[in-house]
């Protein structure tokens, strides 16, 4: 077995791998944008492992100081092939000057939250290479998009309409205001908030839908930008002058509306306030995830 650098080549090969270890996560399905797309500000560093046939039998990508994906192939398991690519992995964040290393959470890319909490074999083995548990779980939800009455492009209307009333304009955001619109949300609300809304500005249709009020941008919602093809909801904001006016409500099932049409799910990420999906849309089920981190020697 030896560990090296994955060319984009190998992709094929790398999805499989994905198909194969990640019982709890679509992974295969945004393989290159885990393995080989950049995060907000740093680049990444994909990582393989391969048996003595050459075949690719394990995966790994770092970008900055987070392990954004780790997997081997199950009839490679318990051969040290996940040793050798975390060790791949932490001598690359230490060589960048990184002294910690997060696993899989990382702001504008990355696949889920943290390490999903049924995972108990993964969480175990990461501990026992000195990972250390958050104090606090991490929440997505899922949302019934189809055969649901709370979503529907009639209800998308009226709240469209009763927002008009107060004065808002409710509608998808436009390319040609990337730069303007991704401005807003960076000086508003910050973090990789712009990164991920730009990438769904990208989309067509664009997958964020803004809210106008005077000219000016008060609240946005966006879908896509990170897991693009997941049916993957977020990051949304309001502005702290236009809460409580109606406008996530709208724009959350504008953007569900839009999933409706590939996914019969949409997943929440990282999720705050609860209670306000489970009374817009309904909650089907719940995810839970550890973050996990190290302190690199």
């Amino acid at each position: 077995m030896h560990v090296g650098q994955l060319p984009r080549a190998r992709l094929a090969e790398a999805k499989q791998v994905l198909e194969q270890a990640c019982a709890f996560d679509r992974a295969a399905i945004v393989a290159d944008e885990k393995l080989f797309g950049p995060g907000p500000q740093s680049a990444v560093q994909t990582v393989g492992a391969w048996d003595d046939a050459e075949n690719l039998v394990g995966v790994a990508a770092i970008s900055s100081r987070w392990l954004r994906l780790l997997a081997v192939a199950p009839r490679a398991c318990r051969a040290g092939v996940g040793s050798a690519l975390l060790a791949r992995c932490e001598t690359l964040a230490k060589a960048d000057g990184q002294t910690k290393l997060s696993v899989l959470d990382q702001p504008g890319n990355y696949l889920a939250p943290g390490v999903d909490t049924r995972n108990l074999h993964a969480i175990a083995w990461l501990e026992k290479r000195g990972y250390v548990r958050g104090s606090e779980l991490r929440s997505n939800v899922l949302v019934d998009v189809r055969d649901n009455p709370r979503v529907s492009q009639t209800r998308l209307a009226e709240l469209v309409a009763k927002a008009r009333e107060r004065g808002y304009e409710i509608r998808r955001a436009r390319r040609d205001e990337r730069s303007a619109l991704t401005a807003a949300i960076a000086k508003e609300f910050g973090g990789a908030w712009p990164y991920e809304a730009e990438r769904a500005l990208g989309h067509e249709p664009a997958s964020v839908h803004v809210a106008i009020h005077d000219g000016a941008y008060c609240a946005f919602a966006a879908h896509d930008g990170n897991n693009r093809g997941l049916g993957w909801f977020g990051p949304t904001g309001t502005w702290p002058a236009h809460r409580g006016q109606g406008l996530g409500e709208a724009l959350l099932l504008a953007c569900l509306v839009d999933v409706a049409v590939e996914h019969a799910q949409c997943e929440v990420a990282w999720i705050g306030p609860r209670a306000f999906y489970d009374k817009v849309a309904g909650i089907a089920a719940d995810r839970q995830f550890v973050a996990l981190s190290k302190q690199l020697a």
